[in-house]
């Protein structure tokens, strides 16, 4: 009974995950598994294959090979619908990525918005075969109609709501109706995470979150992360903020060649390497 009660909750499983751009093998057969409530920062030189590795955890870039279990269901494979499994892997980019266009709270509701109206429509569309395929039958035999569970405009107040609510909690909701562009770097990056939060992410990859904010705004968005590690979110941080892995990850994972060379809890990976690229890698950042 303990053994069970010990068990971790596998999210992502990744094995043997392959992807090349050309003649350039990035990938070379990555195996690693992410476990709820994991904190787990990515390290290693440029190139290794980190941004990549995180990209094909949300099918922004198509593997080539390989595994990844989210789910239930393998990613990789193409007749998966990645788009229903995406909205429960967020993504927090370096530049961003906020629509300057759209205000803040335009920026953080619609995603939710838009997969309720895709949803509305799919059954909109049902129905209306049903209907059809109803005037062909007995009465007795007559499919009932599909229900729409909330209409587009109850959905659109909650997703507004649970935006004032989130930017009440980064002490941003003064900025709900401002425009990006008005923003400093680190309010954007802050907006970029609550946007992942409006979906109830199962898990958030973050892509060296803060290598684009002046050095003065870096602590903001860290902070941020490092209560969203406290109360548990399930997180892939690939950073060169080696304060972070070392305080706030419960692993951190050495990416190097294309492959995990070493995956251990902080202590042991700082203080006691085992990976002789690793020790080469680490005498030089640290």
């Amino acid at each position: 009974m303990s053994e069970i009660l010990n068990e971790k909750e596998t999210v992502l499983s990744v094995r043997n995950l392959r992807k090349s751009f050309g003649d350039l093998e990035v990938l070379r057969g990555v195996d690693i598994d992410i476990f709820k409530g994991d904190v787990v920062a990515v390290i290693g030189p440029s190139g290794c294959g980190k941004s990549t590795f995180l990209r094909c955890l949300n099918c922004l870039e198509d593997a080539d090979g390989g595994e990844i279990m989210f789910d239930g269901e393998n990613l990789v494979d193409m007749k998966v619908d990645i788009n229903v499994h995406r909205q429960k892997i967020g993504m927090v980019f370096q530049q961003f990525n906020l629509f300057n266009n759209l205000t803040v709270m335009q920026n953080i509701t619609l995603a939710p918005v838009l997969i309720a109206k895709k949803k509305i429509a799919k059954i909109k569309c049902k129905n209306r075969w049903i209907k059809l395929a109803n005037l062909f039958k007995g009465k007795d035999k007559k499919k009932p109609l599909l229900e729409i569970e909330k209409p587009i405009e109850v959905v659109q107040k909650e997703s507004e709501e649970k935006a004032i609510d989130l930017l009440k909690r980064i002490g941003l909701e003064d900025k709900a109706n401002v425009y990006p562009a008005t923003l400093s770097g680190g309010q954007k990056q802050r907006i970029a995470i609550v946007r992942a939060l409006a979906m109830e992410p199962k898990v958030i990859l973050f892509d060296e979150p803060t290598s684009a904010l002046d050095p003065e705004m870096v602590g903001e968005v860290l902070d941020l992360m490092t209560e969203l590690a406290k109360d548990g979110m399930t997180m892939v941080v690939v950073t060169h903020e080696m304060g972070f892995a070392k305080e706030v990850a419960n692993r951190v994972i050495f990416i190097d060649e294309g492959v995990v060379k070493e995956d251990a809890p902080p202590k042991e990976f700082f203080l006691n390497p085992k990976n002789e690229r690793l020790k080469e890698f680490l005498s030089k950042v640290l």
